[in-house]
């Protein structure tokens, strides 16, 4: 799975319970990239319909300010002569 991970290095460096881990995680993310794989020829070859893409959430991602003055202004630490 990964090229240091050759069996020697796997003996004198990692537990068994380590390597028992490492084999089933390896072995997880190769079924679940033959299912995506497997998904992507039936919708390209057979027409196969897919469920619709979740839309991305739209955050408003502004700085309410004044709510942020409100609660941490007495901890804001400027140099002499900064203002905000």
């Amino acid at each position: 799975m990964y090229a240091w991970a050759t069996p020697e290095y796997m003996l004198k460096h990692m537990s068994i319970e380590q390597i028992f881990m490492y084999y089933d995680y390896g072995v997880e993310f190769e079924e679940n990239k033959a299912n995506i794989l497997v998904n992507r020829i039936a919708v390209g070859f057979f027409g196969v319909k897919e469920e619709p893409k979740k839309q991305k959430r739209d955050y408003n991602d502004t700085p309410d300010k004044t709510s942020f003055y409100e609660r941490y202004g007495d901890k804001i630490k400027r140099p002499e002569g900064v203002r905000e």
